[in-house]
């Protein structure tokens, strides 16, 4: 059972939300991306994919994960305020359903990602039309899960579906309605085939030869997690931090071993490895796609490579 909002009560809506946490929403300012809200006028929800998806607030570029004081190891304890995430869209909070599937839903969560996760709510918004025309979304089986609240926009009001208790709590003075609603939409379509059998084509090569290995794909993907861990110490004191910071499968050095062998020493072999972990090697392994098509990674491509029109065109 969901709940009903007309939309001359949606700023009061949002009233709520902000008086209840710490709201973080789209703005649009030099670009659209999530920030902390002060004023809820700022907020835009009719603005093109906020630039940076959600990750970065469960995913930090940088954290300490265990402090070091005279060689010995304690684990640092998260404080994360309880925050609500506005504004999301499906693509990014199910990238959320593939993090969770690594940080959260194992025998050792992650317990940093755990406590962000759980002091944190999301309350999603259903895309009526492609916030942008690089959105392929549609073509990668979307599913109502991970978030709180969607909310979903009809002509006079919004439909809102409830998925937990803590979304209950913040929607319960809202009549119900028992209503359903369409997943996204897209015009571009990534066409489903058995990469594997197409490894050695020359279509790779081409791509590949196209990348900077500036790594911004990977920054802006909703779902990529690679990350590095260094040991920070005082050789003196013995004391210092164990750091994790996020790293790219696109850098030369990531699959370098003791010894100094690369196995991923050319862009080639770097470009093909993370589209086939995407598309392919991703969803064998965990029963769904790791990519959820929205469509960043071409769009912010320094060269534009399209790695949904090179499959559909070429891999025949």
């Amino acid at each position: 059972m969901g709940r009903f909002l007309k939309k001359e009560g949606h700023k009061d809506f949002l009233g709520r939300l902000k008086e209840h946490a710490e709201l973080i929403a789209p703005v649009t300012r030099d670009l659209t991306r999530f920030e902390v809200i002060k004023d809820i006028n700022d907020i835009n929800l009719k603005g093109k994919n906020p630039f940076f998806p959600i990750k970065k607030y469960f995913l930090p570029n940088q954290e300490n994960l265990l402090h070091i004081r005279k060689g010995l190891t304690k684990a640092v304890k998260e404080h994360s305020d309880k925050r609500i995430i506005f504004g999301a869209r499906l693509c990014d909070i199910n990238a959320l359903s593939v993090l969770d599937k690594l940080f959260l839903n194992s025998d050792y969560p992650d317990q940093s990602y755990k406590q962000r996760r759980e002091n944190t709510i999301i309350v999603g918004v259903n895309c009526i039309t492609p916030p942008s025309e690089y959105c392929f979304c549609g073509s990668m089986d979307l599913k109502k899960e991970s978030y709180d609240l969607l909310l979903h926009e009809n002509e006079n009001d919004y439909y809102i579906d409830v998925l937990t208790k803590k979304g209950e709590e913040l929607v319960k003075y809202l009549p119900e309605e028992e209503s359903d609603f369409p997943l996204p939409r897209t015009d571009k379509k990534l066409e489903e085939k058995n990469l594997e059998l197409y490894f050695d084509n020359q279509y790779w090569e081409n791509d590949s030869n196209l990348c900077v290995s500036c790594q911004r794909c990977t920054t802006l993907c909703p779902s990529c997690f690679c990350f590095d861990v260094h040991d920070s110490v005082n050789s003196a004191t013995k004391n210092g931090e164990r750091i994790r910071t996020i790293d790219s499968c696109h850098s030369k050095d990531f699959t370098q071993v003791a010894g100094g062998h690369v196995f991923r020493d050319t862009r080639l072999k770097r470009y093909r490895h993370r589209v086939l972990h995407k598309i392919q090697f991703f969803k064998e392994k965990f029963g769904r796609s790791m990519c959820t098509g929205c469509g960043r990674c071409i769009e912010y491509c320094h060269s534009k490579i399209d790695f949904v029109k090179t499959i559909n065109e070429n891999f025949t």
